[in-house]
């Protein structure tokens, strides 16, 4: 469980940070497009994410699981223009997809 609470802690800072950041640069790292919208979905995930990962009764693996399908789900609909109320951008979509992978196999996989 130590890889769960640990994956869910780091990426819940991670998109916390990100959704704070991206209010001030955009796009975020001169990569990353963003919008109100997209930073508003970093700040609620990242602060699923972080829940999961500190709260000692929270059901972290079901957190990393389910939110790594979403954002896989957001990725791949993403290439195809769906999103573009997000303002996400090709790399967007990859991070996205990234971070859904690690988070779905963390979920699955890891003890």
């Amino acid at each position: 469980m130590k890889t769960q609470r640990g994956w869910a802690t780091i990426i819940g800072i991670v998109l916390l940070l990100v959704g704070l950041v991206g209010f001030w640069m955009n796009p975020v790292l001169g990569w990353f497009d963003v919008n109100n919208t997209h930073n508003v979905v970093h700040l609620l995930t990242g602060a699923i994410f972080l829940w999961a990962g500190l709260a000692k009764k929270a059901p972290v693996k079901p957190v990393n699981q389910w939110l790594g399908v979403i954002y896989i789900l957001v990725g791949i609909v993403g290439f195809f223009g769906v999103l573009t109320f997000l303002a996400v951008n090709a790399a967007d979509n990859w991070l996205h997809l990234v971070i859904g992978v690690v988070s779905a196999g963390i979920g699955w996989f890891a003890k």
